[in-house]
């Protein structure tokens, strides 16, 4: 089976700091993988690069075959890649229902946009609503996101990501402050509502959160890939415990 999304050599400098040194990593159609690493191991830089807002120095980013390495962000939005970020950013002063137009319209190209006919535009409002249901965040359409409770914007932010479309989506620490039952929770929605019929990258530094989605661990330290593989061997690897865990037990 061909690799939905195939990085090699991906490396990236900010002066004399090397965030990524010559990476490879590849990823199968509807595959999920799990990526962690100590803090300023390279992780969102990454993602930076895959998503379009950092340039790679040297290497390929290949989605379907195609490299996108040093396409613009909303280029590479349009050709099905999403992304979340650690810190939450919702458009504040639009309201839920405008936070995913704002997203499906990111994804769409302008043609689209200026062709778009009263039916199209009322199916796209039927669409939006019922992502919004899905959610249960439907009888707050019209609110703006500071309303919602920090799981309601995850829901949000993941509400949004469905509404481009994506053929891969790349989420970076979704259960960032959250207690360990509103862990659980934002992981059973992932489960069910994001990795079906998707290619996922999953950056975590909980545990539970990574073994209950992902099958395969990649790890970073200092821009180096360091291990891949089943996710229980990749924890059990002796320098990945030294490296992140400090050798507890994982």
């Amino acid at each position: 089976m061909a690799a939905a999304l195939e990085i090699s050599g991906l490396t990236r400098r900010f002066g004399g700091v090397t965030a990524l040194a010559g990476v490879d990593l590849s990823l199968l159609p509807g595959e999920v993988l799990g990526l962690i690493g100590p803090n300023g191991s390279g992780k969102t830089s990454l993602f930076n690069v895959l998503s379009g807002h950092y340039a790679p120095d040297a290497g390929a980013v290949r989605l379907d075959g195609r490299d996108i390495a040093g396409w613009a962000p909303r280029r590479i939005a349009r050709a099905g890649v999403t992304r979340s970020f650690q810190n939450l950013r919702l458009l504040k002063r639009l309201s839920l229902y405008e936070n995913l137009r704002a997203a499906t319209h990111s994804a769409a190209s302008g043609r689209e946009l200026f062709w778009q006919s009263r039916a199209a535009k009322r199916r796209e409002r039927s669409q939006l609503m019922d992502l919004l249901a899905l959610f249960g965040l439907e009888d707050k359409a019209d609110d703006a996101p500071g309303a919602l409770t920090l799981v309601e914007m995850r829901q949000l932010e993941i509400a949004r990501l469905l509404a481009a479309r994506p053929r891969l989506v790349l989420l970076d620490e979704p259960a960032a402050g959250m207690t360990p039952a509103e862990t659980a929770r934002i992981s059973r929605i992932i489960a069910e509502h994001v990795l079906p019929g998707r290619s996922v990258i999953v950056i975590e530094h909980k545990m539970p959160l990574i073994t209950a989605l992902c099958r395969r661990i990649a790890v970073l330290q200092a821009g180096v890939k360091i291990a891949d593989g089943p996710a229980r061997a990749v924890l059990d690897d002796p320098l990945v415990r030294q490296s992140y865990f400090g050798s507890r037990p994982c």
